[in-house]
């Protein structure tokens, strides 16, 4: 927008086309111009004295760095925060969920307010976008409200894998342990479910099993291959093979979520076979106690899957 100075033009690419009032204003533009420039659509009012550059998409992040320049107190949390933190296991909204402290006014626009009473300097981080987004352990506790049991079991795996420990968890439990604070219930029977001296699931040994099978002189291996499945669910095993539509999951049934995910794993393999793949497990348990002769296992069902696609293509 050739209205804006050098600097400020840089700001706002940096921060998804966003623009306060304020910031024109101190950048030398009148209020008249800057009524002006709404009119001829080049500003697209997002909140009260907040704009978007109409040559900026609309995206996700745009519409968070818009919600934290119209209130510089709100902080981007829950799902959405875990959408920032590309966090797994979680839905993607695509309005910005945000925490409002009891007693201020919100602000007004797309986006969706619930309210708290225990919000500090450590429950959020300012990213160099503009977005105030909850710490990972806050976005984690208050995602226990969206989330049913085992999906919220698998998110608190990814999250002590990736950004925190169990004791860090379970302080941030105890700061949020208000009576009728929503999602407590999941998020206390979730953490009394596990031992704080079991490892994350995936904290290396989906890592491991991929190198030794490499090593046996697997080639073509990806971890995390993205596979969509019949009802649109995108799903990512631990390893695969996709030349031959083969897969790998680890299965960590040390910790009560492996039980409580069975069910909906043996249908994920149901669909899984529907599409013409094939998908082999192994439990954590069979690794650590055996783990050589496991993957001598795994490496025979890859030559057999190999075996019989090189059949299939011959006939």
């Amino acid at each position: 927008m050739p209205y804006l100075s050098t600097t400020l033009a840089g700001v706002v690419a940096a921060r998804h086309g966003i623009v306060t009032a304020d910031q024109l204003l101190t950048d030398g533009l009148t209020t008249s111009s800057v009524r002006r420039l709404v009119e001829a659509g080049t500003l697209l009012r997002c909140h009260l004295g907040v704009y978007r550059v109409a040559t900026s998409p609309d995206t996700f992040e745009a519409r968070c760095a818009a919600a934290s320049a119209a209130d510089q107190s709100i902080v981007v949390t829950g799902a959405a925060g875990a959408r920032l933190w590309a966090f797994r296991h979680v839905f993607r909204p695509e309005l910005p969920i945000v925490l409002v402290e009891h007693g201020r006014q919100p602000v007004s626009g797309p986006l969706i307010i619930r309210r708290t009473n225990v919000l500090t300097p450590e429950d959020w981080t300012m990213r160099p976008d503009g977005i105030r987004v909850a710490s990972p352990p806050r976005a984690w506790f208050d995602c226990a409200r969206d989330l049913d049991d085992v999906r919220f079991e698998r998110l608190t795996e990814w999250v002590l894998d990736h950004h925190a420990g169990v004791p860090t968890l379970w302080r941030m439990r105890r700061r949020l342990s208000g009576s009728g604070r929503v999602g407590l219930a999941r998020v206390n029977r979730v953490l009394s479910s596990r031992s704080a001296w079991q490892r994350p699931a995936g904290s290396g040994l989906e890592l491991r099993v991929f190198k030794a099978l490499e090593q046996h002189g697997v080639r073509g291996l990806v971890r995390q291959h993205p596979i969509r499945l019949s009802d649109g669910i995108t799903i990512h095993p631990d390893v695969a093979l996709p030349d031959v539509k083969w897969a790998l999951e680890v299965d960590h049934v040390t910790w009560h979520g492996g039980r409580l995910d069975a069910q909906r794993d043996k249908g994920r393999d149901r669909q899984l076979r529907r599409i013409g793949w094939q998908v082999d497990r192994v439990t954590d348990v069979e690794l650590n106690t055996a783990f050589t002769s496991t993957i001598s296992e795994v490496v025979e069902l890859i030559r057999l899957r190999q075996a019989t696609c090189v059949d299939f293509v011959r006939r």
